[in-house]
């Protein structure tokens, strides 16, 4: 039997090495040049740009999420781990705090700091700690979980199921007025877009906590070499180049893929692993869309989106800058309608062979919204040459204020390239630019999507937008999900 794949994401990519796997016949169809989709980087000037992979969720081997991991050649033997022992740093004039993977080291610097919020920082300590105990379910789909295995999950969860049912409904910026120490809020409120529920900033700080969160060796082009030749070994036959242009569909079943290229594709499954909004805009058509899409597209409040504005630097040393991210204050610069006081600033000397020997490179973010990207948007399409001046404008403007900061860089940085949302749009298929799904928000609770459409017998869905607030893991464990459903219709044994 035959698996046609489109999309060649970590999500196409994890679905491919199950279905050789579990012998099935399988292609995957990639409408760029390479696969990995948003999970990639690119080189500038001898410098490797790495624009996915800040902190993997999975690196625990406890976890189920890591036996995924290793199932499709992302981690393992021989595969080494990178834990910093700071997740970020945040400053404010004269003050900073870091946020420790040792969590007595930080609740002793929280509390230094400013004991008038000892008892919001031993609470908030606390819930960090119990989101140590979140469980993904990523060895198989909720729907073919067995009494036993949903009392395991219970068991895991018990602890921390009313903590997160509390602060699913309060946002970041909520949570952080809760304290009176001004670092201390800009330490709640600078990683995160200030609509999410602060749930999902504790679920970011547990997993880092319990190891959960670290980084594989390479980056995010290594991870996506590796799961390659997985799948190649398996006897996968990747196609680049060949985008998808629609998929035929009578009598409730997927009959063929059409290609812009002129191809046709008959298969027995087929796994849309790309952007939803490809699939139901240009593939199936919008008429397919079922309740939990027509939702999550529709209600804008409940259910926003964010990508981000991401500038890289080279840097004519080796930067001594910490291995860790930091965010420091800044004077006000603007992007689009909005006015920035601060940086985001992320020095990778950790992996040295992504710069030139005896240089570094940095990347800066700022998180973007849908109107950003509709700005940024226009303005590719109408002026281009208008569009290339505003990235390098306010690229320049972050890089001095970087050298103010760092008065030992003045005179060394030099800018290599510059990312918007519109990028994550043109090279990705990314909806809105977003490269993570839906923000989850105080005012809709968390809901997932089966990869399963209503009256089609042979189509599956795999990727971030089944599972909000999205992001690699998720695309992963939706691949293997997708086979899993697939081999249950063929009443096939599923095999790791």
């Amino acid at each position: 039997m035959k698996i046609a794949i489109i999309g060649g994401g970590v999500a196409g990519l994890t679905a491919g090495i199950y279905a050789q796997k579990n012998g099935f016949e399988s292609e995957i169809h990639e409408r760029h040049t390479i696969v990995g989709g948003q999970c990639t980087g690119w080189y500038r000037k001898h410098f490797l740009l790495d624009n996915c992979v800040h902190w993997l969720t999975g690196t625990n081997p406890e976890k189920d999420i890591y036996k995924v991991w290793c199932d499709v050649g992302v981690l393992g033997d021989g595969i080494e781990i990178i834990q910093h022992e700071s997740f970020m740093r945040i400053e404010l004039g004269d003050t900073s705090i870091d946020f420790w993977y040792d969590l007595d080291h930080l609740r002793a610097d929280l509390l230094a700091l400013s004991p008038d919020d000892k008892d919001e920082i031993e609470n908030f300590i606390k819930i960090v700690n119990a989101y140590r105990a979140v469980a993904m379910p990523a060895l198989k789909p909720m729907e073919q979980h067995n009494l036993l295995d949903y009392w395991r999950l219970i068991k895991k969860m018990r602890r921390l199921g009313p903590i997160h049912r509390k602060y699913s409904k309060i946002s970041i910026n909520d949570y952080a007025a809760r304290f009176k120490h001004p670092l201390l809020q800009k330490l709640i409120t600078s990683y995160m877009p200030k609509s999410y529920n602060i749930a999902s900033l504790f679920y970011v700080f547990g997993t880092f906590v319990d190891g959960n969160g670290a980084l594989p060796r390479g980056g995010s082009l290594g991870m996506i070499e590796r799961m390659k030749q997985k799948y190649e070994s398996l006897g996968g036959k990747i196609i680049t180049n060949h985008e998808a242009e629609k998929i035929d569909i009578s009598f409730h079943k997927a009959r063929a893929i059409h290609f812009k290229n002129g191809d046709t594709v008959t298969a027995d499954y087929i796994i849309c692993a790309c952007d939803t909004d490809i699939t139901f805009n240009h593939l199936i058509g919008k008429g397919l869309m079922d309740k939990f899409f027509l939702e999550h597209y529709h209600k804008h409040k409940e259910h926003p989106l964010y990508s981000s504005f991401n500038c890289y630097f080279a840097v004519d040393e080796v930067c001594q800058m910490p291995s860790t991210t930091i965010s420091f204050e800044c004077a006000p610069y603007t992007v689009h309608n909005d006015t920035h006081a601060s940086v985001f600033v992320k020095n990778f000397d950790y992996e040295p062979s992504f710069s030139p020997e005896g240089k570094s490179v940095l990347q800066t973010m700022l998180v973007q919204y849908e109107d950003d990207f509709d700005y940024w948007k226009q303005l590719y399409e109408t002026d281009h040459a208008a569009y290339k001046a505003e990235k390098m404008r306010i690229a320049g403007e972050i890089m001095e204020r970087i050298a103010a900061r760092f008065p030992e860089l003045a005179g060394k940085l030099s800018i290599l390239d510059v990312v918007t949302p519109m990028t994550y749009y043109r090279f990705c298929g990314a909806y809105k630019g977003a490269y993570m799904s839906f923000i989850l928000t105080p005012y809709a609770p968390k809901a997932t999507h089966r990869g399963i459409l209503p009256g089609i017998r042979n189509l599956y869905l795999a990727g971030q937008w089944l599972q909000p607030p999205g992001g690699l893991p998720n695309a992963a464990v939706t691949g293997r999900f997708a086979i899993q459903r697939i081999c249950k219709r063929a009443h096939i044994k599923f095999r790791d």
